[in-house]
């Protein structure tokens, strides 16, 4: 009753204080018990990363009641949003870091096989694998789903979405502190300068698809998976090509905040002040 009531009157804050707790407690618990107990080790990690959508989910049944939540979910997932913007979720992310792996290899690097090279029904395989598990269904019914519209009803797409995207990345600092994660390869500085870069694009995909979050899982779970193709992420050796990805995307998300007008469409489920 408590939490209901507050999360009534503070909505958006408390939509925030949820996702980090519940993913910060999984996660800071995980490494903790790993030793004894290494498959609810794997379990929490796994936990932690649903919190931005478990926390979407109580704050909109909290605040908008079982009617409110089965309407907010069928606009969530609106998936006829042509098949031209299926093509562009799905295939950019290939684009940027196949001319990432290129422009690498010109300044002399090299990239190493990928383990999903010649093996067709692996790599096919991985794709549903990425969307459940790998990220995208945790997090999109939450940073997009609810937390975009209502920033972005306050203060204009291109604050929401580089606020956003500042909150999202700090939300995957742990990930930084433990072995075994992607997270724990990459230089801070320029994780955090491609997540609000890529908030950006997935600001503006989403408003151009009527705020379909299918859309954002579709490019979400393209850039978790592109990389096991064209290996582009940080390495021992080198993070040249990763830097190039990071770079292509700060040009891509300076681009579409430079042009005029706003994107964000009328979204009758997005409470005007909550």
């Amino acid at each position: 009753m408590i939490l209901s009531k507050w999360l009534r009157q503070a909505p958006l804050a408390g939509y925030f204080a949820l996702t980090f707790a519940w993913s910060w407690a999984c996660w800071g618990l995980s490494p903790v018990i790993r030793p004894q107990l290494p498959w609810l080790a794997a379990l929490l990690m796994f936990a932690g990363s649903f919190g931005p959508s478990l926390a979407a989910i109580v704050v909109v049944a909290s605040t908008r009641k079982w009617v409110g939540l089965r309407a907010w979910l069928a606009h969530c997932l609106q998936w006829r949003i042509g098949w031209g913007w299926w093509t562009f979720a799905l295939l950019l992310p290939l684009a940027l870091m196949s001319m990432a792996a290129g422009l690498h290899i010109a300044w002399g690097g090299a990239i190493a096989t990928s383990p999903a090279s010649g093996h067709l029904l692996m790599t096919l395989v991985n794709l549903p694998l990425i969307l459940l598990l790998g990220g995208p269904m945790g997090e999109e019914f939450g940073w997009r789903g609810y937390a975009l519209p209502v920033l972005q009803d306050r203060f204009g797409w291109r604050a929401a979405s580089l606020g956003l995207g500042l909150v999202w990345g700090v939300w995957h600092l742990p990930l930084f502190f433990i072995d075994g994660t992607s997270q724990a390869h990459i230089p801070l500085a320029l994780f955090l300068l491609s997540v609000v870069a890529m908030s950006v694009l997935f600001a503006w995909l989403v408003n151009r698809t009527a705020g379909s979050v299918v859309a954002a899982l579709v490019l979400h779970t393209a850039i978790n998976f592109w990389p096991t193709v064209v290996p582009v992420l940080p390495t021992e050796a080198s993070y040249r090509a990763y830097a190039f990805v990071v770079a292509m995307l700060v040009l891509l998300a300076l681009g579409l905040t430079a042009r005029r007008g706003e994107v964000g469409p009328a979204q009758d489920f997005v409470e005007a002040k909550p």
